[in-house]
């Protein structure tokens, strides 16, 4: 007989099962078996994709007061219109440049344009690179308030600044700038305005004069935009061309405002209304020029609107041709021609000249082209 020690010594330490060396090797296996699968899953769901960020997803904020926590409020507000710098040390200068108010230096490619540009898309047809035009006709101002467009002196009562009285330079203690406020400059020569533009800083640069091929990329790329025809599509109606129906006779200041009925500042008959409505009022192809409210703004591809490219006030590009030079139809001589009628470009091309789409005249918007071409002109003439 065992005692009760033996027993439980037995019960506790010796094997009660026993296994041959068959099954313990299929045991074997079958656990490192599990343990691949697992660890392989582990490898494949977790530890690859954390270090080669595979499962990363973008995550869009509709920026709003309701998720303002998400953001780094040291340095933004969040409100209902969206995120806004905060300013000190190191909060609005992480979203603009407060020198921009005053100052265009220091803007680079890539940047955020300084107020009163825009960023204009390059073009491989006429070789330029991304490059800044202002957003406004070129206004004057004092040196010391230089967001404040003047309005004095007038070139008789056309609502523009009169150069020619009074020259827009440093010596006369002003400046040309980019602002809504404030009359065209006009009565302006194309060499003084090649030498105004000269003078505006853009970083380490001087801005110029717009040449020929800059003007036709701008043209270009709002020509093939939608929300830039009266019809809402490419080639349906016509391309806004501004303020050109002479009601009220006189330029037109623009507005601060870039949406809705503010595109069409100050056309109604009395131009008074910043927000005319009903615009335009006139909408179907041959209207463009017909009385009625007008949009001055084109829209660019990168969503970015440009005033009174077209209308307004003309505006010189700084190139110059001879007469015999230019483009001309079939019979020679000064005078307004549709691009449809033209028959020679002279030393241009057709893409330095015309409209994209070749159907494209005065009834769809883009006006008409004044040439001479006779063969005896030598005169320079100004673009």
């Amino acid at each position: 007989m065992m005692n009760l020690t033996e027993k439980t010594k037995r019960y506790l330490l010796e094997p009660r099962f026993r296994f041959n060396r068959i099954q313990f090797n299929v045991l074997a296996l079958f656990l490192v078996g599990v343990g691949t699968v697992a660890g392989a899953y582990l490898i494949l769901s977790e530890a690859i994709p954390r270090i080669f960020a595979l499962n990363d997803t973008a995550k869009v904020w509709s920026l709003s007061s309701s998720n303002a926590g998400q953001y780094a409020t040291s340095f933004a507000t969040v409100d209902d219109t969206g995120a806004h710098p905060s300013g000190g040390a190191t909060g609005a200068n992480e979203f603009t440049n407060p020198d921009f108010a005053t100052t265009v230096d220091s803007w680079s490619v890539a940047a955020a344009p300084p107020a009163g540009w825009v960023e204009v898309p390059g073009s491989g047809t006429y070789s330029t690179s991304n490059f800044l035009a202002m957003k406004y006709e070129a206004k004057c101002a004092a040196t010391g308030t230089p967001a404040i467009g003047l309005t004095t002196p007038e070139v008789s009562s056309y609502n523009t600044y009169d150069d020619n009285a009074s020259a827009c330079t440093a010596a006369n203690g002003k400046r040309v700038v980019s602002v809504a406020s404030g009359y065209p400059i006009a009565n302006v020569s194309q060499t003084s305005a090649i030498t105004r533009c000269s003078t505006v800083g853009i970083g380490s640069t001087s801005a110029h004069l717009q040449n020929n091929d800059e003007w036709m990329t701008i043209a270009r790329d709002a020509e093939a935009q939608n929300a830039n025809w009266s019809g809402g599509s490419v080639g349906s109606g016509y391309l806004f061309a501004g303020h050109n129906d002479n009601s009220p006779a006189k330029a037109r200041i623009a507005s601060s405002t870039d949406t809705g009925n503010n595109a069409c500042a100050y056309t109604d008959a009395a131009g008074t209304t910043e927000s005319p409505s009903g615009c335009p009022s006139n909408t179907a192809s041959g209207q463009s020029g017909t009385v009625g409210n007008q949009k001055r703004i084109l829209t660019l591809s990168n969503g970015v609107p440009i005033w009174d490219i077209a209308g307004n006030v003309w505006e010189w590009t700084n190139n110059t041709i001879q007469g015999k030079d230019e483009p001309t139809g079939a019979t020679p001589g000064f005078g307004w021609r549709e691009f449809t009628a033209l028959t020679t470009y002279g030393t241009l091309s057709y893409d330095k000249t015309r409209p994209a789409h070749s159907s494209y005249a005065s009834a769809t918007g883009v006006g008409q082209i004044y040439s001479d071409g006779t063969a005896s002109n030598t005169t320079a003439y100004a673009f």
